[in-house]
């Protein structure tokens, strides 16, 4: 386990808008970043980063946290695996407490095979370019496909020699044992034990995670053997989760932001190629059927898909079913169908940049409406068929989470399908119930009947006593400023003023214990008592202590209360000549106003509980005693009110 102080350190080290920049294309717009949230759609950015707090906040959807809370819902990481990755962006050697024998056990086996590919991959990458059998067959191959040399480079490509013991041998003699490389997928054993190369004879594509550390490697054979396997992968590991990797990520997920489109291609050599011509924003599933986990990784990225068939039509009709997931995902997808005798690959050798993005950007067909146009032409005029294909089309229809898109795509498929509009809508809508019913694991609650406002009983007018927005203001300036210091002024007994300088949070606490006043809200509450409990026991407390808090509740409200949705432009004052007076600038004045509202709600709260009491009571000295408290809480109003600044009628 790392130990705290290391964790602390990463933390310190960390610049928020540094490593958000990674994966977002972020702006600058006064104190504050901007960008468009990864979290959810949208057009207008509403992702906010401050540099200065650490933090950010989507006033989109709400998400918001830290750096470590981004790495752990953006990449999927846990809270470990997002410190060791800010340690090794910022160069911070972690120390480690001692870990269970299995978190031991899982953490030496990551890392092992972290080292096996690594060195494997290096190793391969000797064997093509300084062998003769490399060259000559390997290199050979490469170029032959009409990659550059400079192309080979940059995706690592390699070879393994077509004797059968080369790589075991040399991995062997390098100190690796034979349990991990098997793990890895270099080498199988035979009966007897002795290793062999499971790759022999191929030319390697390594697969590289987020970071760019291989994690996995692809093997094609050069034989002609139609028995023989064409590609050969590594296993899943620890280290390595086919359903959660996209081949050539890492080089492509600045792109991808950039032009916030992602193609998306079936085959290593489809990305290499394109890549090759200049379109880097491309990556590959290696082949499998698109996984949940894939599509939240291209969104992380991009809110748009373009996938990129080869023509063939019964794997355009098998893909089909996996594309859903990423309209549900709700990201936008569209279609390019290569001519026949034609894929990415050798589409992207044939052409230039230019001409193979004119040609993506002419021939890519929205999804829904490509699949409804396909469907028709399949069914042609056989009835049964059509109506099987309008409740296809309607399933993908329903997942599409825009209410307006979706109307949008049933007005046009209505219009391609021939049929009328109002049965595409019916179907959909049994769709989404069923859909409502599963996911409760249960029928559906029924639709609640709602009454006419002019038959319905009159319903009473209750008063907001509550005290929340006045509690909640206050604990915002309490983790923001309670460690600045202030003068405040001070009235002896003997009636001659003092001066006294106090932090902000001492002068919270005094101004609200002289009147016995602790927040009603129980989460405030919480973080109210833990922030005055380590201030008596002498802590340093700032804002740091509640953004990087391990209780999500205080996390998640510090955050909130942190994030201004806008900040007041600097042309106020240098361009304008119009001076603004910020909430920093006058703080003690800011705390006694907000301390001296929240007194006066709770007397107005105060007021109203001691009328009602007033009409249960029958003996004469309990009505004196009621009233004279009445009077009293109302000249506290009219005190209240004079510095609060509120008009008090009656």
């Amino acid at each position: 386990m790392i130990t705290p102080q290391s964790v602390q350190q990463v933390k310190d080290a960390v610049r928020i808008e540094e490593v958000l920049g990674e994966f977002l294309d972020l702006k600058r717009k006064g104190p504050r970043y901007l960008g468009l949230c990864p979290f959810h759609n949208e057009k207008t950015p509403s992702f906010n980063v401050s540099p200065q707090l650490g933090i950010y906040k989507c006033f989109g959807c709400g998400e918001s946290g830290d750096a470590i809370t981004f790495l752990q819902k953006q990449e999927h990481l846990s809270f470990v695996e997002s410190i060791r990755w800010l340690a090794k962006r910022y160069q911070i050697e972690l120390v480690e407490e001692e870990r269970s024998e299995e978190q031991q056990k899982e953490q030496s086996e990551r890392e092992s095979l972290g080292v096996v590919q690594q060195w494997a991959l290096n190793w391969s990458v000797d064997q093509l370019w300084n062998t003769e059998e490399g060259k000559q067959i390997g290199l050979a191959y490469f170029i032959e496909r009409g990659f550059r040399e400079d192309t080979i480079r940059e995706f690592q490509l390699g070879y393994v020699p077509e004797r059968g013991d080369a790589f075991a041998t040399a991995a062997l003699a390098h100190g690796f044992t034979p349990d991990l490389l098997e793990k890895a997928g270099w080498i199988k054993r035979r009966d007897n034990g002795t290793p062999w190369d499971f790759f022999q004879g191929r030319v390697t594509f390594p697969i590289h995670g987020l970071t760019g550390q291989p994690i996995a490697f692809g093997a094609r054979t050069l034989k002609s053997d139609k028995k023989l396997p064409k590609y050969f992968n590594s296993p899943e590991s620890t280290l390595y989760v086919k359903s959660r990797s996209l081949y050539g990520i890492s080089l492509a997920k600045k792109a991808i932001v950039e032009q916030q489109n992602c193609l998306l291609v079936e085959g290593y050599t489809d990305v290499i190629s394109l890549h090759q011509a200049g379109i880097t924003n491309v990556v590959a599933s290696s082949g499998t059927s698109l996984t949940v986990d894939q599509v939240r990784m291209i969104k992380r990225y991009a809110p748009a898909v373009t996938i990129l068939y080869d023509g063939d039509p019964a794997g355009i009709k098998a893909s089909l079913r996996g594309i859903d997931l990423i309209i549900s995902e709700g990201l936008s997808v569209k279609v390019v169908v290569f001519t026949e005798g034609d894929d990415p690959d050798s589409f992207a050798r044939k052409h230039s940049s230019s001409e193979i993005q004119s040609f993506i950007s002419e021939a890519a067909k929205d999804f829904l409406v490509f699949k409804a146009d396909l469907l028709v032409k399949e069914a042609g005029e056989d009835p049964v068929r059509k109506a099987a294909a309008i409740h296809e089309l309607v399933a993908s229809i329903a997942l599409v989470p825009d209410h307006v898109l979706r109307s949008l795509y049933v007005k046009e498929c209505a219009r391609m399908l021939d049929v009328a509009e109002q049965a595409l809508v019916s179907e959909m809508n049994k769709v989404l119930r069923r859909g409502y019913r599963k996911r409760l694991g249960g029928d559906a609650p029924p639709v609640e009947e709602l009454v006419d406002p002019a038959i319905a009983a009159p319903q009473p007018t209750v008063q907001n006593l509550g005290t929340t927005p006045q509690e909640r203001d206050l604990l915002r300036m309490l983790i923001r400023y309670g460690h600045k210091r202030v003068i405040v002024p001070m009235q002896e007994q003997d009636g001659t003023a003092s001066e006294e300088e106090l932090s902000i949070a001492e002068f919270m606490f005094q101004s609200l214990a002289m009147d016995d006043i602790m927040f009603d809200e129980p989460l405030f509450q919480a973080i109210y008592r833990d922030y005055s409990f380590a201030h008596k026991m002498g802590e340093e407390v700032g804002p740091s202590r509640y953004i990087g808090s391990d209780k999500e509740e205080w996390r998640s409200l510090s955050i909130d209360l942190l994030t201004e949705r806008y900040t007041l432009s600097p042309n106020w004052e240098t361009r304008h000549k119009i001076h603004v007076t910020h909430e920093q600038d006058q703080l003690l004045h800011a705390v006694e106003l907000a301390v001296n509202i929240l007194k006066e709600r709770r007397v107005d709260r105060m007021l109203v509980e001691k009328q009602e009491e007033l009409k249960t009571l029958s003996e004469e000295a309990d009505v004196e005693l009621v009233l004279r408290m009445l009077v009293a809480l109302q000249e506290a109003k009219k005190s209240f009110a004079k510095q609060t600044g509120r008009v008090v009628v009656g």
